[in-house]
């Protein structure tokens, strides 16, 4: 068994974060799961990790810096993290106009970009202290079709090409950018890595809160999708690995898989980091 460690995971309350946080703390490891409602999580993180005490809930919302801010200080006030896992995400079919944060910023690409970029960055002191250091970002199989996909510089913002699928796959592309810039400024020692996560089967809750025609849709889909708990073990392998892989980009399988066309332009991953830093406040990485 691996060493105990403290991990980190946002979105620890439903899907494949859930069964993450339920497999690493079985496993001995202590996790803060950090989910935007605690009350509204608890029975279901309760239920999963039959009350663990080894699991504390956080309050974070990705979409709001003031609450990643005060969830890094909460993180930082137990003096020792080991491993991040950067797995909520917002992907709601159902949410045809773009909304937009406080601070200006289109939803999803707040929540799914943004958000892990700065709460990396709040976070990375800390991991940087860890012997061992493991950062997970989670990008999805569905870029495989979209290979001509790329950063819309000029419209990180923009309400007029939005649709949900398109933002959400935006942002998921940013993310294997990041993944992979990151891992270019980290030592050796710090293993990053992004998953490439296939269909996933939706838990039933959250299946029936989409509407009738959705469900329909999606229900052939869903019914050959990936079950939760498999990806959840691959999420605890990667955040407790003794030894970093070779590979940023990997599978469910921890197998090497290609990197996306863009994600393999050097400027533009240098240009998306620049963006994002200056979006986030220019936070102060420890690489």
């Amino acid at each position: 068994m691996a060493s105990p460690r403290i991990v980190a995971i946002t979105g620890a309350n439903s899907g494949i974060g859930l069964r993450a946080t339920a497999q690493l703390a079985a496993a001995g490891h202590s996790v803060l799961a950090l989910v935007r409602d605690p009350e509204r999580s608890r029975a279901a993180i309760s239920e999963a990790t039959n009350g663990a005490p080894n699991v504390r809930m956080i309050q974070t919302d990705l979409s709001s810096a003031a609450s990643i801010r005060d969830a890094t200080a909460e993180i930082s006030a137990h003096g020792r993290l080991d491993s991040l896992i950067n797995n909520a995400a917002v992907f709601d079919l159902a949410q045809k106009s773009a909304s937009f944060t406080p601070e200006g910023h289109e939803l999803f690409w707040a929540t799914n970009h943004l958000g892990p970029f700065a709460l990396t960055a709040h976070l990375s002191p800390l991991l940087a202290a860890a012997p061992q250091p493991r950062i997970v970002f989670v990008a999805s199989k569905g870029l495989i079709t979209m290979p001509w996909l790329q950063i819309r510089f000029d419209e990180l913002d923009s309400a007029n090409w939005y649709s949900p699928t398109k933002a959400y796959y935006h942002s998921k592309l940013a993310q294997v950018m990041t993944a992979v810039t990151l891992a270019e400024r980290v030592p050796p020692t710090v293993d990053v890595s992004c998953i490439r996560v296939p269909a996933v089967r939706l838990d039933a809750e959250r299946l029936s809160s989409q509407p009738a025609v959705l469900r329909a849709l999606y229900a052939p889909k869903n019914a050959a999708a990936a079950l939760p708990g498999t990806l959840g073990a691959t999420y605890a392998r990667a955040a407790t690995r003794a030894t970093p892989l070779d590979a940023v980009y990997i599978d469910e399988n921890d197998t090497a898989v290609p990197i996306p066309r863009s994600a393999r332009d050097g400027d533009a991953r240098e240009r998306l980091w620049a963006l994002s830093s200056a979006a986030t406040g220019d936070i102060g990485w420890a690489w």
